[in-house]
């Protein structure tokens, strides 16, 4: 049974790992990129946009930099978004489909 990174479709799933984000006190990496086109941002499992709410984003993010391709939820920066180029240490959350 495969698994890809989470992805957070609703404002619920965002507080749910939020949460757990602010109780590790770590970063979560997240199962978006921009990877495949710069500043198209997707989930990676279903394709879907990623939310350019600048209210998910650290202020200046997504910066448009070419390496960082990857969505991290960055407990140093209260859980707010950030793309880094996945050389962080951190956390992450896989999820699969329901059988």
């Amino acid at each position: 049974m495969g698994a890809d990174l989470i992805t957070l479709e609703t404002d619920r799933e965002k507080y749910v790992i939020d949460f757990f984000g602010i109780t590790t006190f770590g970063h979560i990496w997240l199962g978006a990129s921009d990877e495949d086109v710069e500043g198209d941002w997707r989930w990676v499992a279903t394709g879907e946009r990623v939310p350019m709410n600048a209210s998910y984003w650290q202020p200046g993010q997504p910066d448009w930099v070419d390496i960082d391709d990857y969505l991290c939820l960055a407990g140093s920066i209260k859980y707010l978004w950030w793309d880094g180029n996945g050389s962080t240490p951190g956390y992450f959350f896989c999820e699969t489909a329901t059988i």
